[in-house]
């Protein structure tokens, strides 16, 4: 990449190393692939087997997993393996390198899991002060985190928060996949 040229990142960081493209003759930055021990990925469904189905914004999600040592995929439900057979292009993530499910409802709250909750703006928006105050956000830690048990727990304390941001409906057109 050419983005690190002209700063000093690459004598902050000695993992930055430059090479010459073979095509053009240009120098470019380089860095180590990354190579997590685990990754975390929140998806909308799974089956026992660890298959994910992924819709919306994907980011990175499929590199990460693929990179990484042991995978963990956090959904919204888990579902029988004939749903994900129905839909094979929504399985973003194999079962084989899945080494655990976690079914946890809103597990990506505040951020959204598209079809079936939006993104909590408000929760950004007030954030911002919380964390810049240390007093404030020991407050928050101790309710919010440290205060509960468990996710369950943290949405009873919020119960505005389903109906504020559960999404609506709107169905995409089915998909005639032959026999």
């Amino acid at each position: 990449m050419k983005n690190y040229m002209g700063t000093d990142l690459p004598v902050a960081n000695p993992l930055i190393r430059t090479v010459t493209c073979p095509y053009t003759g240009v120098e470019l930055a380089t860095v180590p692939a990354l190579r997590p021990d685990v990754t975390i990925i929140h998806a909308q469904r799974a089956d026992e087997q660890g298959n994910t189905q992924v819709w919306g914004l994907l980011g990175v999600q499929k590199e990460a997993a693929f990179a990484s040592q042991r995978v963990i995929v956090v959904v919204e439900e888990l579902v029988d393996e004939s749903v994900i057979r129905a839909d094979p292009n929504r399985t973003l993530i194999p079962g084989m390198i899945v080494d655990a499910v976690v079914v946890e409802p809103w597990g990506a709250h505040p951020s959204y899991a598209q079809g079936y909750y939006d993104r909590d703006n408000d929760f950004y928006v007030n954030w911002e002060p919380i964390s810049r105050d240390p007093e404030k956000l020991q407050a928050y830690l101790d309710e919010f985190v440290h205060g509960v048990r468990d996710r369950a727990e943290y949405m009873a304390r919020q119960p505005e928060l389903k109906e504020r941001l559960r999404a609506g409906t709107q169905m995409a057109a089915g998909v005639n996949y032959g026999f």
